[in-house]
């Protein structure tokens, strides 16, 4: 009776922590870190994200005030990383354990649905062309040479819409298109619109000259394998956000007029 007894009691110690578990926000949405959601990010891209020693965790930006909303909603904490843009599109990023979800103003497309799934659509985008002020350039055409991020929808926009001529210069960093066009190394920059503008509002010396129209949308980014509870619970709060004005507070703050 009493060896009964004592494995009563350990398989009901045994079921408490299961249940207790079960609890657990780390636990239902596989998070890297309990009670917290951590979010990869590629920097410098204002007004999307960049890097404010004023903000909670040190970054701000339109994507990542809407993930800390989102965040706030399922009753974590934000954390933020940055991995770098090709570890966050081809899904490595999520893979290594390094967030659970990303938001780089990443846009859906097939191929790189290949590697990672997408929240909701959360932004629609285009495509632009900067260019120096004292440039006389009003289109591709007028260009020696345009600056690219490797692995964008700019860069595959190019592929199909350079004129001849105009030589596309690929860099690995964002930031590094502006330091090219900066130092005189390209006539432009070809990356979405709320980057390029985000750039002239801070910093000045450029502007935007030409947009193209490419039906591109944003989505959030997590790994394949492994995240259908904390993608189905970013949903319903991106949902919830949109529906009782959040979404629209945050838009509007970032995005004036």
């Amino acid at each position: 009776m009493k060896i009964r007894a004592y494995f009563g009691v350990l398989l009901a110690l045994a079921m408490f922590a299961v249940a207790c578990g079960g609890d657990d926000d780390g636990g239902e949405l596989g998070l890297v870190a309990d009670g917290t959601l951590t979010v990869c990010t590629d920097v410098p891209y204002p007004p999307m994200e960049f890097e404010d020693a004023s903000a909670p965790g040190g970054y701000t930006g339109f994507d990542i005030e809407l993930m800390r909303a989102i965040a706030t909603d399922l009753d974590l904490e934000l954390a933020v990383a940055t991995p770098g843009w090709d570890a966050i599109t081809s899904g490595l990023a999520n893979e290594a354990g390094d967030c659970d979800i990303s938001a780089a103003s990443i846009t859906i497309t097939e191929e790189r649905e290949e590697n990672i799934d997408f929240s909701d659509a959360y932004f629609a985008a285009e495509q632009s062309l900067l260019v120096g002020d004292d440039s006389s350039a009003g289109s591709l055409g007028d260009l020696d040479s345009v600056a690219v991020q490797t692995g964008t929808t700019g860069e595959t926009y190019l592929a199909s819409n350079t004129p001849a001529g105009v030589e596309v210069k690929s860099f690995e960093a964002i930031g590094d298109l502006y330091l090219a066009l900066s130092a005189g190394d390209v006539g432009g920059v070809v990356t979405d619109l709320v980057g390029n503008q985000g750039y002239v509002d801070e910093n000045g010396g450029a502007k935007v000259v030409e947009t193209y129209a490419t039906d591109e949308l944003y989505g959030f980014a997590v790994q394949e394998e492994g995240s259908e509870e904390l993608l189905a619970a970013v949903n319903a709060s991106l949902a919830k956000l949109r529906d009782d004005g959040t979404y629209d507070d945050i838009y509007g703050e970032w995005f004036a007029g």
